[in-house]
């Protein structure tokens, strides 16, 4: 018996300095940025087999050993951070409303769905997103409602995970202003066109610019790049669905023109394209 709780005791201390060695891995190429590597960026968690923004779906990401699950934020009528993307709980739980007008007790009594199929899951709080990935893979919080902001901020502080997050904002000015409490901070800026890429630098340094098809050229990669920063595209829809119907190589679409963060919801298929190409973290080059 003392033999089998020895092994065991082993075997947690081995996969816990492996999941460190990730993430500090993960850090690295996400803050040292004079490399080849493509970052992947899995949408509300892995979540083909399970409910979106999900325990299930946070886990599997660890799991993949991707970099980064992406997972939306919002607050309950009692102020209580919990996952969610829209405004209601209509599309993904057994409820219905707006997710502001339940208490969190409320809200835990529903239970997720995934497509047409209702699960034993709950709605997750960030703070238990947190616990699963604290030391092992980064968060990019998609902050839905500004109020958010100062319960994240004091929230990881207290289970110190500032260097878990991503701050994911739709205007400089807000960036600026999460920088400003914390320079520690990560944050992500949203940009509708190349002007508004370059007039991004003028008021905040963001670590990730996200752009659209509409302005990805080399010029606006170049000039993230030349920031020190991480350029993020999205192959969700329809180069996810080229992938998903037999045409991997429909990522090139999104590599093409120099994005190193790439969002999808085919992060397993994604990685293992990337380390074909040379271009995951097995394969760090520098430049």
């Amino acid at each position: 018996m003392k033999k089998l709780s020895l092994s065991l005791a082993l075997l947690a201390a081995i996969v816990t300095a492996k999941a460190q060695n990730n993430f500090e891995q993960i850090q690295q190429s996400f803050t040292h940025t004079n490399n080849n590597v493509v970052m992947i960026a899995a949408h509300r968690g892995p979540h083909l087999k399970y409910p979106e923004n999900s325990i299930p779906a946070i886990k599997e990401g660890v799991n993949l050993g991707i970099d980064i699950v992406e997972l939306d934020i919002r607050l309950t009528r009692d102020k209580k951070l919990v996952l969610m993307h829209d405004k209601t709980v209509d599309r993904t739980t057994t409820g219905k409303g707006r997710v502001s007008d339940y208490t969190f007790e409320e809200l835990r009594k529903l239970r997720l769905r995934i497509k047409d199929s209702v699960t034993q899951e709950v709605v997750p709080t960030l703070e238990e997103a947190l616990a699963i990935t604290k030391g092992k893979v980064l968060i990019d919080l998609d902050i839905k409602e500004r109020d958010c902001v100062d319960s994240i901020i004091a929230l990881t502080a207290r289970t110190h995970t500032e260097q878990n997050v991503i701050f994911f904002v739709y205007k400089p000015e807000y960036a600026k202003i999460i920088k400003d409490r914390n320079n520690k901070f990560y944050t992500m800026v949203r940009t509708q066109n190349a002007n508004q890429v370059d007039s991004c630098y003028k008021i905040t340094v963001p670590q990730v610019v996200h752009i659209d098809p509409s302005h990805y050229t080399t010029g606006v990669t170049g000039t993230v790049k030349s920031n020190n920063g991480r350029v993020w595209i999205n192959a969700l829809g329809d180069v996810d669905a080229e992938v998903v119907a037999g045409n991997i190589t429909a990522f090139e679409k999104v590599l093409k023109n120099g994005a190193n963060i790439i969002q999808t919801d085919q992060p397993a298929l994604l990685k293992k394209y990337l380390e074909s190409k040379g271009l995951y973290h097995s394969a760090v080059k520098s430049k």
